[in-house]
């Protein structure tokens, strides 16, 4: 899921709205703010988003966790539960939870709750499970769905339709949708990256070209994270050759904070020259300072 909590992330901010619609199958919802998901006992995944929304005049939250595949770490029901009972504790607002699935084959066996006991001792708990597999692709297409239209390709296609045919349609729709320049670039960004959870990258890059892209901030964003992970590869590979019975994991730490290519790229070559492991991290830990 790693490779597409950013974009995930940037689409359900950035079109609060549409998702807020999705979840509650109604346009009578308006999100009033997004919330921080951090919880300290829990741990979130960066594409969690939690708003504060206006539903049927009444203040709620609406917590949205996105999964690829089914969960593996604990059953989804008890995590679900877990970001809930947090969630109202700390505002005392009711909590709407709703879990959207981008692979078609995820999420057939979630049971959207958890119970247990009896009507004198027991508990019971519902959130909303959105297959995208099983939602009608060509509805959102017509509704003009801006935020949504990257998640189309792993929406239900018209029947009938063959799948070159139908991830056409989604570029068409992407293409004249009615935003500026870098909000397309990021809508056909994300469609890319989303689109090859179930369908062929290759195919989906004939499409979506790289000029297509171009003007999205992501692209660059892209290349300066690579860049950036080369850099800490290069140095962990320096000091691992040069001090092989020396612990690099301390170093390997302290580099993942650090977030300029250029002190990086200082970093290497200090690396290259440093007498031990124990004087670059000295001379690591001098320099953040």
């Amino acid at each position: 899921m790693a490779q597409y909590d950013e974009i995930v992330k940037h689409l359900m901010d950035r079109f609060a709205d549409e998702f807020a619609m999705l979840s509650f199958g109604t346009s009578d919802v308006k999100v009033l703010e997004t919330l921080d998901t951090e919880q300290q006992t829990i741990k979130v995944h960066r594409n969690d988003m939690t708003y504060k929304v206006r539903w049927h005049n009444e203040t709620v939250l609406l917590h949205i966790e996105v999964q690829t595949e089914d969960s593996r770490d604990k059953p989804m029901p008890l995590r679900m539960l877990a970001y809930a009972s947090e969630l109202l504790l700390r505002h005392e607002l009711p909590v709407y939870s709703v879990v959207i699935y981008l692979s078609p084959n995820a999420g057939q066996t979630d049971p959207g709750g958890y119970r247990y006991g009896n009507d004198v001792f027991g508990f019971q708990y519902k959130y909303q499970v959105i297959r995208l597999a099983d939602l009608d692709g060509e509805s959102f297409l017509e509704a003009a769905s801006v935020g949504l239209l990257p998640f189309t390709p792993l929406m239900r296609s018209p029947t009938g339709m063959n799948t070159e045919v139908w991830l056409q349609k989604c570029v068409e729709k992407t293409e004249a949708a009615p935003v500026d320049a870098q909000t397309r670039g990021t809508l056909f960004f994300a469609l890319s990256t989303l689109g090859s959870i179930a369908h062929d990258l290759t195919f989906l890059q004939k499409l979506i070209s790289e000029e297509m892209m171009r003007e999205s901030p992501f692209i660059e964003h892209l290349m300066q994270k690579g860049a950036r992970e080369m850099a800490i590869k290069n140095i962990q590979s320096v000091l691992t050759k040069r001090f092989p019975q020396s612990n690099v994991q301390p170093i390997e730490q302290a580099l993942e904070s650090i977030q300029d290519i250029d002190h990086l790229t200082a970093l290497h070559l200090t690396a290259i020259d440093t007498p031990s492991v124990t004087a670059f991290l000295q001379e690591l830990n001098g320099s953040e300072v």
